[in-house]
């Protein structure tokens, strides 16, 4: 049997708000194939959020959550019901529950909502000519409310990665601050080169617009911020890289073996190939990440199979040998605790940017996929990757190198491009 809850079951008119339903085995055995589709009511708007819940496998006690942002165009009482809420039970049998409804309580809205108040300043005072690296720029919530979909867009005098002329950030709550890095090349010099920032974000009535208009200052010389994390070792011990991992139960064969050993052949004809070890862990779990941190402590940390999901982070496996998408918060804590060594994380999963953004915080250098990424790809940048890692290259080199791997292959228009994070 499974229970569900709707939490809050009051909202206010006019104010946007976060549902939390949550889907709980409360039978003694495991659950399959749980699909949960939610449909608001008319006069109750979807603004963000997934309105169908799944889980391949529901263990006794076990819950699964997804949170809806909606909001009320005015106050009455409102039903939420369920199109489609079905799984099997342990025998293999179909079970469809229906007749599923909870009821949503929406109060008058509030007299005065002050709308929200946001300030910008760029970080970053100083890039390289002709040479790519990170522009910071910094975004406070000095108002009383919370703001969503915050959206941030670079333009100006310097050049951006295609994809990468966005920063987005589903929530900024009041009194809370966000950076912004964006990879930037500069290609003429100057004192006072120009930068534009339009940013959009929703309030509780509407979609704001303000522009950010700054100037940084353009060198001569390049000094690009990824060459300041050193690839190569200091011939005092060797360069440690970790090899991490999964493929899930029901979810689409991937070929990490094939990208692993990919990675140890391309490593073996560089010329650093006698100081770089390669430890490699399988079907991990994320108890078995934090272990190989302590045991390995690596350099290097290359993250290879599923990712994405409403964390954008990497997918495990579970006990059972399940997704399980680990929460970015968890990663950066382990991180953070337990990877002081690690000069750069390579994400090489589909739709990872939120889990790469938070990983800079606490790792000089972060490599992630905006988009999903295939096989080819995956395994295409490696190669180029390591080929300049095992010739003695820095991080920034071999990232370009790994890209340009994918732009010479015969596909390449249809290859999703990885992004690059590295401190100032």
């Amino acid at each position: 049997m499974i229970d569900v809850t709707v939490s809050p079951t009051r909202i206010q008119a006019g104010v946007a708000a976060d549902l939390e339903i949550r889907l709980t085995n409360s039978g003694p055995d495991p659950l399959l194939n749980v699909i949960f589709t939610v449909r608001p009511p008319a006069g109750i708007i979807r603004l963000r959020g997934l309105d169908k819940i799944t889980a391949n496998k529901l263990a006794p006690g076990g819950s699964v959550t997804s949170t809806l942002r909606v909001r009320a165009g005015r106050a009455g009482c409102y039903w939420l019901t369920s199109p489609n809420f079905s799984y099997r039970d342990h025998t293999g049998q179909s079970h469809r529950e229906t007749g599923f409804v909870t009821e949503i309580t929406v109060d008058p809205e509030p007299e005065s909502i002050p709308e929200p108040r946001l300030t910008a300043a760029l970080r970053t005072a100083e890039l390289p000519l002709d040479d790519w690296s990170v522009l910071h720029c910094h975004v406070s919530n000095v108002g009383e409310t919370d703001v969503s979909d915050l959206e941030i867009t670079l333009s100006g005098q310097v050049t951006t990665e295609h994809r990468g002329k966005r920063f987005m950030v589903p929530r900024l709550s009041a009194g809370a601050s966000v950076d912004a890095p964006f990879s930037v090349r500069a290609q003429e010099p100057g004192a006072e080169v120009p930068v534009y920032l339009e940013i959009a974000y929703s309030g509780p009535r509407r979609r704001h617009h303000d522009t950010l208009t700054g100037t940084v200052r353009v060198a001569a010389a390049p000094a690009s911020a990824e060459e300041a994390v050193p690839a190569q070792n200091t011939g005092q011990f060797p360069v440690r890289i970790l090899f991490l991992g999964a493929n899930p139960r029901g979810t689409r064969p991937l070929r990490v073996d094939e990208e692993i050993r990919e990675i140890q052949q391309t490593i073996m004809q560089g010329r650093e190939r006698d100081n770089i070890r390669v430890e490699t862990r399988w079907a991990v779990r994320p108890r078995d990440i934090t272990q190989a941190l302590i045991d390995t402590k690596p350099h290097f940390v290359h993250f290879a199979g599923h990712g994405g999901g409403e964390e954008e982070s990497f997918a495990a496996e579970s006990d059972y040998g399940f997704v399980h998408i680990i929460p970015v918060e968890g990663l950066v804590e382990a991180f953070g605790a337990l990877g002081r060594d690690v000069r750069c994380v390579i994400v090489n999963a589909c739709r990872t940017e939120r889990l790469a953004d938070a990983l800079a915080a606490v790792v000089p250098c972060v490599i992630g996929m905006r988009e999903p990424v295939g096989d080819r790809s995956a395994i295409r940048f490696s190669i180029g990757f390591y080929q300049a890692l095992a010739g003695g290259e820095p991080v920034g080199t071999a990232f370009r190198a790994g890209v340009a791997q994918l732009r010479m292959a015969p596909d390449s228009a249809d290859a999703s491009v990885p992004f690059l994070r590295c401190d100032p």
